[in-house]
């Protein structure tokens, strides 16, 4: 009697079923590998957006707490501090699904429908790619979750109504992708969405119009970071980057040090130091490219910035004597020497490794305005040590109101531009979060939203006396046929 093998049955196509099973775990692990790897090249990519966006320089108050916000973004019309992007389900993003956290970046609404200050450039960040806002989460998502409630804003009325900003958004907020010039080389395109997208660089750098939006008119032509101005850079000879050289613009951006040029303070080091530092070669250079293309903006300058470089002058030099003075009795030049000289040195030429820039052939004590020279003495740079370059100290706790103006004079006048001047008074106001100019912008926004209040009272009135106008007559005409 022939005895039957028992056999592990087989498939139709002949393949045992230990192998089939075992090809099957084989690529479920290398599907779980690939799950893996997916989310981690899109976190990668994200830290690269996030630091691009400079995400971490305004969302960042305490440098223990990344993203935990908290930070103080002047504005004129008051402070707005940044909102917790971490993780955390209670103050941060935590519960934001991906709709609600691209809404919030691309047309600035919070998870609850309130409008977003426009502190936060979303203006800028609408034109941003669905896909560059996911990856910018997934990366934040990754961080660690800081539980860091964010404080009270303070700003006046009626800026302090939420409701006001629907209104500046209906005057500038243009919502859609951005869209590449196809007559343009792809350089170009990449620098275009750096620039005027992900680096939102016309927040800062273009003026703003009557309704406060970006002045496209004049696009890039100069603006302003709370007190500090941000400079032109079009391509004007004079008053923007066109005396420039690639090479000079492309360390400017990387360092935030060309010297003979400019050296990068307040929000611009920070910039340099939280996001260009990190940057591509590439993406710096497609950053070049388009600037070089920006059209020329004229300013007031009658010489560009980095040209001043005043011969140094002598102790007993009446343009160095003088100086408005403080409660105190040293005068500009007192001050330089033991505050300054140590390390920008006697005749302002700096380190010889570039660590402590020169101050002659400098765009900010050669600027038309004097805004920066003070905000530095009053805040300090902090240039975190990007090539090289030492941070320094903020003297606003030191040094009153007339020392401060006194420092300032003798740094321009002897090392920049001798044209400008401040008082204590501008200090003050200064050293308070505003200057002459954004008060009366203040003041006069003030009275246009009370003039439009006024307005609109005046017509709700006229409406509602028509109405009842209306009504009476209504009532006499029914009356009027009831006894007929």
């Amino acid at each position: 009697m022939a005895i039957r093998r028992r056999c592990a049955p087989r498939p139709a196509t002949g393949i045992p079923f230990p192998v089939i099973i075992s090809r099957a775990v084989a690529l479920v692990l290398v599907s779980l590998a690939l799950c893996t790897e997916l989310p981690a090249s899109e976190i990668q990519k994200g830290e690269y957006l996030t630091r691009a966006a400079d995400c971490i320089g305004c969302h960042t108050s305490n440098p223990s707490r990344p993203f935990a916000g908290g930070y103080r973004v002047p504005t004129p019309f008051g402070d707005v501090y940044s909102t917790n992007v971490t993780p955390d389900a209670d103050t941060g993003i935590g519960r934001y699904s991906a709709d609600e956290f691209v809404q919030a970046v691309q047309k600035g609404i919070r998870r609850d429908g309130a409008d977003l200050y426009p502190a936060m450039p979303y203006d800028s960040f609408a034109a941003m790619s669905r896909e560059d806002v996911l990856a910018i989460r997934s990366y934040l998502l990754a961080q660690p979750p800081i539980s860091q409630p964010r404080p009270r804003n303070i700003l006046p009325f009626p800026f302090n109504q939420r409701w006001t900003v629907a209104l500046w958004k209906l005057a500038n907020l243009h919502t859609g992708s951005f869209t590449p010039d196809r007559s343009r080389t792809a350089a170009w395109n990449r620098g275009a969405y750096l620039v005027e997208v992900l680096g939102h660089c016309g927040a800062c750098h273009t003026p703003r119009n009557a309704t406060f939006g970006m002045d496209e008119d004049h696009k890039l032509a100069g603006g302003t970071a709370g007190i500090w101005h941000a400079f032109n850079i079009t391509s004007d000879k004079i008053a923007g980057v066109g005396g420039w050289s690639n090479e000079e613009l492309s360390r400017f951006l990387k360092t935030g040090a060309v010297p003979g040029k400019a050296y990068a303070g307040g929000p611009m080091a920070e910039t340099v130091m939280n996001s260009l530092q990190h940057l591509s070669d590439d993406d710096i250079q497609a950053i070049v490219a388009y600037l070089r293309d920006v059209p020329a903006q004229p300013g007031d300058e009658k010489q560009p910035r980095f040209s001043w470089g005043n011969a140094a002058a002598v102790d007993g030099d009446p343009g160095t004597k003088g100086m408005t003075q403080g409660s105190g009795t040293a005068t500009g030049d007192d001050l330089y020497r033991s505050l300054c000289s140590t390390c920008h040195g006697a005749n302002g030429g700096g380190s010889t490794d570039g660590s402590y820039p020169s101050l002659t052939r400098n765009s900010t004590p050669g600027a038309a305005m004097p805004e920066d020279v003070v905000m530095t003495i009053l805040e300090g740079v902090k240039a975190g040590d990007v090539a090289g370059r030492k941070s320094m100290a903020a003297f606003g706790g030191w040094l009153d109101d007339g020392q401060v103006a006194a420092l300032a004079n003798y740094v321009t006048a002897r090392f920049g531009n001798p044209n400008i001047s401040v008082t204590a008074a501008d200090v003050r106001q200064m050293r308070a979060g505003s200057t002459t100019g954004q008060t009366i912008m203040v003041l006069a926004a003030q009275s246009l939203v009370a003039g439009a209040a006024v307005l609109m009272l005046g017509l709700l009135l006229l409406l509602a006396r028509r109405l009842r106008r209306g009504m009476s007559s209504a009532r006499l005409m029914f009356a009027h046929r009831d006894r007929r």
